[in-house]
């Protein structure tokens, strides 16, 4: 993670709760289903990226292994072909990897994630808030279910709206008697 200097008092306390917060299953599907999108991925470089994934465990290594934003940009133009035109090598220097992991919240919000569920590109590029990364993935992987995407699935089916329409007779029937 970056080097910052240790926090005191209540700046300490929030880290500790943020810290508590990371949960290594999650990580561990959320990890699975980059590993099994890549995989289904047309190019070389994409199936090598997955590779890059095995062995991963922990917020200090998801953080290194997704700071430049390269893996994310090649899941989003899986998801979605083509959305990110340009994607910044992983030799680039940290403002293109900004721009990287930028491209693909914009693109994630696009693909009907709410802002919300997704994450703030200094809780990656700094590893400020990794829980919030792995759960801005997870929120990536239930949208891509609901969006028809064919490949795996993470997470729960998210829930659709389901609105009912009650005629002014079925609501008088409904109440009690006497309210």
């Amino acid at each position: 993670m970056a080097n910052r200097p240790m926090g005191y008092g209540y700046t300490a306390e929030t880290a500790r709760n943020i810290d508590a917060k990371y949960d290594l299953e999650s990580e561990k599907e959320a990890l699975d289903w980059i590993t099994a999108v890549l995989e289904t991925g047309n190019t070389s470089e994409e199936k090598d990226l997955a590779k890059t994934l095995v062995g991963v465990k922990g917020p200090d290594d998801v953080q290194t292994a997704l700071k430049d934003g390269v893996i994310l940009v090649h899941v989003m133009n899986i998801l979605s072909p083509s959305c990110i035109g340009k994607c910044h090598p992983a030799s680039a220097n940290k403002f293109k990897h900004m721009e990287n992991i930028a491209n693909f919240l914009k693109e994630a919000e696009d693909y009907g994630c709410a802002r919300g569920d997704l994450f703030q590109s200094v809780f990656l590029q700094d590893g400020q808030n990794m829980a919030a990364v792995v759960g801005g993935i997870h929120a990536l992987g239930r949208k891509a279910q609901v969006n028809g995407f064919k490949g795996p699935a993470l997470g729960p089916k998210e829930s659709q709206a389901n609105p009912r329409e009650f005629s002014e007779e079925q609501l008088l029937s409904g109440r009690v008697h006497g309210i």
